[in-house]
């Protein structure tokens, strides 16, 4: 690998000191914070020596990082291209947004995890670390990290830290991401197979709480504080649509087809893919009055999802319905119904636009509890 110190000129005359690294065909920069000020400053030459030697030092550091590279028993390891591992995470990511194959949800939890990643070498003081230098301990110092100190600041005056499920979804990603370290040949092995089950984010069982026929009818009739937020929700509770979706959803996306009525969602916002999902008759009941409002207008002028679930909250205790209850649980009463009616599985995945069958079997499942509970009862009533 060659380093090389360059500068780049700023508007202000002086200059800004980076190091220019370069290896088999790709270049990437590290700017130091380091600037030389202008030839006619006063002072300028011993101050620019001074930065200058103070550049140097940065370089022969990486120089010096670079050269103590490990071996692996193997040897293998001094053979891997020596690269800094935020450089490779860009890379990773870049090359992912470039490739039409993967969902859009699909390259935001990558980005989520890598702006993670960077958050905890920058907490490590350690920005320059190497993908060789990747081991055992460095995974269990990111997994405990990500529990116990780091913040999610999508909401800056409220973070909160990471739930369950969003935890073992991260820990899962940066496993296939270290795959694709492996297969790419920075990295001879993954080291997170070597952790421990006990050190390891263990899989939650997700709480998907829906609501049954008697609780929907309960929560129709509940009063409210937002009706469109109300006809939003019993919408989706039978389209399976999310908040995203339904809060998009256009007049000229409520179409007739031939086998009836049709909300036709062209590309849903979690996974890109388009939908057509049948409008039943208490669905077409629930769409607004559209009053000649225009195709390219909006079917729910929607409020956003945090003020949704606040007055669904307000419902479900006039309903007197004993759940968690939010905007989601709409389409967890979809699926569940929906399974429970007698739709097969794969139909009722496609509905939901899910790209696995195993997203939906989760629901079915519930539906055969569901389904042996009524058995156990028949079966104490004759036992009398």
């Amino acid at each position: 690998m060659k380093i090389t110190i360059r500068t780049r000129t700023l508007k202000s005359g002086s200059r800004s000191i980076y190091l220019d690294f370069y290896e088999k065909g790709r270049r990437w920069n590290e700017y130091l914070n380091l600037f030389l000020v202008p030839d006619d400053a006063p002072d300028a030459k011993r101050l620019n020596d001074a930065t200058m030697a103070k550049a140097n030092a940065v370089k022969s550091k990486r120089m010096l990082g670079m050269e103590e590279e490990t071996e692996t028993d193997s040897g293998n390891q001094a053979k891997l291209p020596k690269r800094f591992f935020a450089d490779w995470l860009d890379g990773y990511l870049e090359g992912l947004g470039r490739n039409p194959s993967y969902a859009q949800s699909t390259y935001r939890n990558v980005r989520s995890i890598t702006n993670i990643i960077k958050a905890y070498l920058k907490h490590r003081r350690r920005p320059h670390l190497l993908m060789s230098e990747i081991d055992k301990r460095f995974i269990v110092g990111l997994l405990d990290y990500m529990r116990n100190t780091y913040r999610n600041t999508k909401s800056p005056d409220n973070p909160k830290p990471l739930s369950p499920h969003t935890l073992h979804l991260h820990q899962s990603i940066f496993v296939r991401m270290l795959n694709a370290a492996v297969k790419d040949g920075v990295m001879d092995r993954n080291p997170f197979y070597s952790l421990d089950k006990k050190e390891r984010i263990a899989k939650q069982q997700a709480e998907r709480d829906y609501l049954s026929k008697e609780e929907l009818q309960a929560m129709a009739d509940a009063p409210t504080v937002n009706e469109t937020t109300k006809r939003a929700f019993l919408f989706c509770c039978f389209t399976g649509l999310r908040h995203s979706d339904v809060s998009r959803l256009r007049w000229r996306d409520i179409r007739q087809s031939d086998s009836g009525w049709v909300a036709s969602v062209r590309s849903m916002k979690k996974t890109g893919k388009p939908v057509i999902i049948p409008l039943n008759q208490s669905a077409m009941k629930l769409l607004p009055e559209r009053n000649g409002r225009k195709p390219g207008e909006k079917v729910f002028d929607m409020t956003c999802l945090s003020a949704c679930d606040r007055c669904l909250k307000k419902m479900a205790a006039a309903a007197k319905v004993a759940k968690n209850v939010s905007f989601h649980t709409s389409r967890h009463t979809f699926a569940v119904l929906a399974l429970a009616a007698g739709g097969d599985i794969y139909t009722v995945g496609k509905l939901l636009g899910h790209a696995s069958i195993n997203s939906t079997q989760v629901y079915a499942d519930v539906v055969m509890e569901t389904k042996i509970e009524a058995i156990n009862r028949i079966s104490i009533f004759f036992s009398k």
